[in-house]
């Protein structure tokens, strides 16, 4: 009996609050670039740019540096070991905070030179906001010409845009686009030109 509890792995108590840590840091860090940077910093992105490596590497690098913290003077291989895991699921469910809410925002804080893609509008789409009365607006649009730094798909659009749209579809949305500070094509604005027909 003394053999078992003597041999029985122990942890300080502060284990399992350290252990939340990467997933706890990304979700503190994006209400801290809601709070003070907001819609400042360019967030959408073109249809099929996008952040899941950038955010996979955030997430590695944030559950290393953890297990690191939280193993620091422990020799104990089975808490190392049971720390790994844990940093890693827990890391894991940060994957996505990080690629949707932090790094858009990153990427956004530096663009390069703009550029304007003309495309053709297909249809407008309006999805409800996850346990909100709110709706996100959105525009299926499909580049003029082949080969466009802006491919089809579906873009976020404002509401003001989307009604707008609806009522009087353009001929051409011109979408300005550019490349963020971690390669991701952000769009930066939308314009339009009516219909000639």
């Amino acid at each position: 009996m003394n053999k078992a509890t003597a041999s029985r792995p122990k942890v300080s108590p502060r284990f399992f609050a350290l252990v939340l840590l990467p997933f706890a840091i990304p979700v503190l860090l994006t209400f801290a670039l809601v709070a003070f940077v907001g819609e400042d910093w360019p967030r959408t992105m073109v249809p099929g740019s996008g952040l899941k490596l950038a955010g996979f590497v955030a997430t590695a690098l944030t559950s290393l540096l953890v297990w690191r913290l939280m193993t620091r003077g422990i020799t104990d291989a089975r808490v190392r070991m049971a720390t790994v895991l844990l940093c890693g699921v827990v890391g894991l469910m940060g994957w996505p905070v990080w690629s949707v809410g932090i790094m858009p925002s990153v990427n956004g804080y530096s663009l390069g030179q703009p550029q304007t893609v003309p495309m053709v509008l297909e249809r407008t789409e309006s999805t409800p906001v996850s346990r909100s009365s709110q709706r996100n607006h959105w525009v299926w649009l499909r580049p003029k010409a082949p080969g466009s730094p802006a491919g089809p798909g579906r873009y976020f659009i404002p509401e003001d845009l989307y009604e707008s749209w609806n009522r009087q579809p353009p001929g051409t949305v011109n979408v300005t686009i550019a490349e963020g500070m971690l390669g991701a094509v952000v769009v930066t604005g939308y314009a339009a030109d009516p219909r000639t027909d």
